[in-house]
């Protein structure tokens, strides 16, 4: 089995240095660990991390427990008290976390915050989330979300723009800009 574990510089224990490029290979294992450290592109069967963080992971499954990810594809992420810029996962798991973007089969973000959400189920609870797409959205607890689109939605929420709100705001948009492009 190859595994890879970081020190607490961020220095792989085990991996070979390649030659310096303007981008490096990406650190390649069945398992990567990274504790207090990071790297800066990855790609495992199962990537975990704490307290530390990589650029860019891909794998299996990813495993964020207090670090983040700058790009994260995998099965399935989940983040507990974590970060990640883009998530693409067919299962995307949120726990007292931020997240840039999500895109996947199934997510759930639990008191977090996320900029935009798209996915076939979503489960949203005491979290705050900009834009929500989706065909079945559960809110289980209040929560604050921007915009919805869902083919189902299944709980209390009050989004600021729904689809008729979004509809009129276009219009609504599209009408003063014609106005102004006249003048």
């Amino acid at each position: 089995m190859n595994e890879i574990t970081t020190d607490t510089n961020g220095s792989p224990a085990s991996a070979s240095t390649a030659l310096e490029s303007t981008e490096p290979e990406p650190t390649r294992a069945d398992r990567i660990e990274v504790t207090q450290g990071g790297m800066y592109s990855a790609e495992a069967g199962t990537i975990s991390i704490t307290q530390g963080g990589i650029s860019t992971a891909t794998a299996e499954a990813i495993d964020i427990h207090q670090g983040g990810i700058g790009r994260a594809q995998a099965t399935d992420i989940a983040v507990s008290s974590g970060a990640v810029g883009l998530a693409r996962g067919d299962a995307v798991s949120l726990d007292r976390g931020l997240l840039g973007a999500a895109f996947g089969g199934e997510t759930r973000i639990v008191q977090s915050m996320a900029n935009l959400v798209g996915s076939r189920e979503s489960i949203v609870d005491q979290s705050l989330i900009g834009t929500l797409v989706g065909g079945h959205v559960t809110v289980r607890q209040p929560s604050a979300i921007g915009i919805i689109i869902a083919g189902r939605v299944e709980g209390t929420v009050r989004p600021i723009l729904d689809w008729r709100g979004a509809l009129a705001a276009g219009v609504a948009i599209g009408l003063i800009s014609a106005v102004l492009r006249r003048r």
